[in-house]
């Protein structure tokens, strides 16, 4: 397993997953923005096997017919990312290493 730091232009006015919290494999995720015309831009933590995987991930719960890819980075396993992007409490049990509660 590989954890990937990914964003993308989400298209819908309406941002949020169609699950919460969405599937297993999203460990985090956030709006950091808008662009000119209105997408929101979105980050995510995401634990997979490899990039398409963790792009099907994304698409499990943001299902857009039309995703501009900003980035997808592969990160160490223990990777968090910066304080500005603060976890909630789901994230923070998803982000843990393994084994610990």
């Amino acid at each position: 397993m590989t954890r990937f730091w990914l964003s993308w232009e989400e298209p819908s006015k309406d941002y949020r997953p169609l699950n919460f919290p969405p599937n297993a494999a999203v460990l985090g995720w956030w709006c950091s923005g808008c662009t000119a015309e209105e997408a929101a831009t979105l980050c995510a933590l995401v634990e997979a096997d490899n990039e398409s995987a963790a792009k099907a991930a994304i698409d499990a719960d943001w299902p857009a017919k039309e995703r501009v890819w900003r980035f997808i980075d592969a990160v160490a396993i223990d990777y968090l990312p910066s304080d500005r992007f603060p976890p909630s409490d789901w994230m923070k049990v998803r982000m843990a290493p393994k084994g610990v509660k």
